[in-house]
């Protein structure tokens, strides 16, 4: 009788886990035993692991160590984005090479990792501290791009154009369209896939509405429509399905931004011109309660770590308590004379329990101010102006000087003001002013210069604690950074901002 020959591939220690910050590399270990009975001198066993859902790069088939024992040092196949993922390695013993032939079938264990976020990109500057500061490093020497995206065609256009965008966890959310010959605006609401760029809805606007900047929650992407009777529409970042609707009859030229969301809450104004301050369930739509508003500024709510929200107000800052009692009592700034701001502006909650904003006069311009957000006393002004989007984080404001030739940036000591580092667009770039936003960092700033004759211009980055310039690329824009550290910047490739690159380091 033939002697049968036998191998056996036992369970491997199982989970395999791994847990990562976002834009870690993902690495796990993958251990196990190998039996084999009656093998023929000619005998060869081959080990080949898989991993179906292709999280994992599978690693090159080989013949089994003699000692019984295996270990794969698993690493990820592409980018793994922030969340929790599942799934199963295979474990397959084959008697050649190319796994023609097995041995038997293969034998499984459970993986898990888990990629911890960093805060989706969720409104105007960020989050509800509108601080636009990421907590994390990025070396911006290794950035490289993943992918590019060009806002879609519309038969009879005369421009196309793409909003500030937000992120929900694996998509980027914006809105983008095209203005036609008669002036009237066609838009859709769009997601892309964040690994690829790959569309993964749209939803169009109806004509004659006006769509303002998305905003999320990380998960549901909210499109808010002016000049039409739903102000909000909430939908699955990936699916694009409804989750609801908020009704509200506004006008076309309601004062009204994007909202901000802040622990399973989601704050905005509403009323026919943006005359009242609302409170949702964030997930849901229910509505929590609603205030009047009486100062009309293009802005959205800035939340604290505790139990209130700040707005600008004219020459106030208007304090709400977020369970919707009312309005507490307002912080005076008596460094503006209570004209509202140019554009779309919002304050800052800083670490230091600190509100930072601009004191606007039309003869000294917007001064940044800082408000201590416990009895509402100012700590300081600057003695120049600055354009509107800044960034707090490192203990610091970075803030772009107003009408300054070369463009200029300043790192001022967030509780004091002072100045610890001026950063100056070198001449021989023969840049004119800054375009679009400040984002910071652990370790740097990213800003955008242009040519404003020309339209050549750049997207900085400097380091964070010196001013020092580390890298610049071509083509700067508005950028933001997802919960899995994808930098995206919204760039002109026609008259507007139009054209989007994908990012990551490599």
């Amino acid at each position: 009788m033939a002697v049968v020959a036998a191998v056996r591939t036992a369970p491997p220690k199982g989970p395999v886990t791994a847990s990562v910050a976002a834009g870690e590399p993902v690495a796990a270990v993958l251990e196990g035993t190998w039996q084999a009975t009656n093998l023929p001198a000619s005998g060869v066993v081959y080990l080949r692991v898989n991993d179906p859902s292709g999280t994992f790069a599978n690693p090159a088939v080989q013949a089994a160590p003699g000692n019984g024992t295996f270990r794969y040092d698993l690493a990820a196949k592409d980018p793994v984005l922030s969340g929790d993922h599942t799934g199963q390695i295979e474990i397959t013993a084959c008697r050649d090479a190319a796994c023609a032939q097995t041995w038997g079938n293969a034998v499984r264990v459970d993986f898990r990792v888990a990629v911890a976020t960093l805060g989706e990109w969720q409104t105007i500057n960020r989050d509800a501290t509108h601080t636009s500061f990421v907590p994390t490093n990025i070396d911006p020497t290794r950035l490289q791009v993943a992918w590019e995206w060009d806002a879609p065609a519309v038969p009879g256009a005369a421009e196309l154009y793409v909003g500030r965008p937000a992120t929900t966890q694996g998509s980027l959310i914006l809105v983008a369209g095209a203005t036609m010959a008669d002036g009237s605006q066609r838009n859709t609401m769009i997601s892309l896939n964040e690994l690829d760029g790959s569309l993964r809805w749209n939803r169009r606007v109806a004509d004659g509405i006006r769509a303002v900047a998305p905003a999320s929650n990380g998960e549901l992407a909210y499109l808010v429509t002016v000049g039409n009777d739903t102000l909000i529409t909430a939908l699955d970042g990936k699916t694009g399905k409804v989750a609801f609707t908020y009704a509200q009859t506004t006008s076309p030229t309601a004062a009204i931004v994007a909202p901000t969301e802040d622990r399973g809450q989601l704050f905005f104004f509403a009323g026919p011109d943006g005359n009242e301050l609302h409170a949702i369930d964030a997930r849901n739509g229910s509505p929590l309660w609603t205030l009047p508003r009486y100062e009309l500024q293009l802005t959205t709510p800035t939340l604290d770590d505790g139990g209130h929200l700040y707005f600008r107000s004219g020459a106030t800052i208007d304090v709400v308590d977020r369970r919707g009692s009312g309005y507490s009592a307002p912080f005076f700034d008596y460094d503006s004379d209570g004209m509202l701001l140019p554009g779309t502006v919002t304050m800052a909650y800083g670490p230091h329990a600190d509100l930072i904003g601009h004191s606007f006069t039309p003869a000294r311009g917007a001064r940044l101010s800082s408000f201590n957000v416990i009895g509402g006393a100012k700590n300081w002004i600057t003695q120049y102006s600055y354009n509107s989007f800044f960034a707090v984080g490192n203990s610091a404001v970075y803030a772009q000087r107003a009408g300054q030739l070369p463009p200029t940036l300043e790192a001022m000591d967030e509780k004091t003001s002072r100045i610890l580092w001026t950063w100056v667009a070198p001449g021989t770039e023969q840049q004119t002013r800054f375009i679009n936003n400040v984002v910071a960092t652990n370790n740097v700033v990213f800003v955008s210069t242009e040519n404003s004759t020309s339209g050549r211009g750049f997207l900085w980055g400097i380091d964070a604690k010196t001013g020092q310039t580390l890298w610049r690329q071509d083509n700067g824009g508005y950028v933001v950074i997802s919960g899995s550290r994808t930098v995206y910047v919204v760039s002109e490739n026609g008259s507007n901002l139009d054209h989007i690159r994908a990012m990551r380091v490599q």
